[in-house]
């Protein structure tokens, strides 16, 4: 299984791939950090005039936020690409989480048996129903409470503002886009051609060892880097805010008659990196979903969905 989460790998990997290629063939398409928006906004205050030819491309990034969700974080952005192959914020790895399910004698993954239904067919109940499956994993046995999107961790869109509020005054100040010293994003296009360089030129430089020091760091030791630092998610979190108001525009969503969050299911929950739980989340919730796919591919019943209004 985990079919999304190797297409997730596969299409930053393509992503990257593109921009390298197009590098060294000296084709003028640039980096995922042309179109950063804390980038064009720092530079703006750095340098005292709007970079315009930056602007298109920052806005269509956050068109598509604003259409899709934070896709961005779960599809493109070379700090989840890291994530998923060497892991870092759960589900980790290639192999990743598969959740697990009250109703099942093991992990649930979609596709699998009616996950009611025991080895010999009958249907799991009473006590058989609350251990098969869940074991003694605390937190999904504080899941199966009454309301198992309040313990989890939200999105700070605070914290991230006032991280973006510092890093704007200072690059007014030094006239320098400070963030892009130690921007994930930055670092990995960083790595790739600094690498790229040695096996060129053979001459390594210093940047082999600082740039994946600092990546490290912030990805792998600074646990909430993204949801609670990242300045670039102060901005998808506006556009979440936005687009959560609007009915119309896709959202998971999980059909109450197939869904059995009822009987103790809460694979969307554990498979989650959000650890979002679909069937009860509220539009503050869903404003955190980077539409990775991981709950509807791994849902038992096949109850969740994309859908509109």
């Amino acid at each position: 299984m985990n079919k999304m989460r190797y297409l997730r790998i596969g299409v930053a990997t393509a992503v990257l791939v593109v921009i390298f290629a197009c590098t060294f063939a000296h084709v003028p398409i640039g980096t995922l950090c042309a179109l950063c928006p804390v980038g064009f906004t720092e530079v703006m205050l750095a340098g005292g005039s709007i970079p315009w030819p930056l602007l298109p491309g920052v806005l269509i990034v956050l068109a598509v936020v604003f259409i899709l969700g934070r896709v961005f974080c779960s599809w493109v952005c070379p700090t989840s690409w890291l994530r998923n192959v060497f892991g870092g914020k759960k589900p980790r790895g290639l192999t990743g989480r598969t959740g697990v399910c009250a109703g099942c004698k093991s992990a649930c993954v979609a596709g699998d048996e009616d996950p009611r239904k025991s080895d010999d067919g009958s249907a799991a109940s009473g006590d058989e129903e609350l251990n098969a499956g869940v074991g003694s994993d605390a937190d999904t046995l504080e899941r199966a409470s009454g309301a198992p999107n309040d313990a989890r961790v939200r999105n700070n869109l605070l914290a991230q503002g006032m991280v973006l509020a510092v890093l704007l005054v200072v690059s007014f100040i030094v006239h320098f886009p400070v963030f892009c010293l130690f921007c994930p994003i930055g670092l990995v296009f960083g790595t790739m051609f600094a690498v790229s360089r040695m096996f060129v030129t053979w001459q390594p430089g210093w940047e082999l060892i600082v740039f994946p020091a600092i990546l490290i760091l912030e990805l792998f030791v600074l646990r909430r880097w993204c949801s609670a630092i990242c300045p670039l998610g102060f901005f998808f979190g506006l556009m979440a805010k936005a687009r959560s108001k609007i009915e119309f525009l896709p959202k998971v969503k999980a059909d109450e008659k197939a869904c059995i969050h009822s009987e103790g299911c809460n694979v969307c929950a554990t498979v989650c990196p959000e650890d979002i739980s679909v069937p009860t989340s509220a539009r503050c919730d869903l404003e955190d979903c980077t539409l990775c796919l991981d709950c509807k591919e791994h849902c038992p019943t096949h109850a969740i969905g994309i859908k509109g209004k």
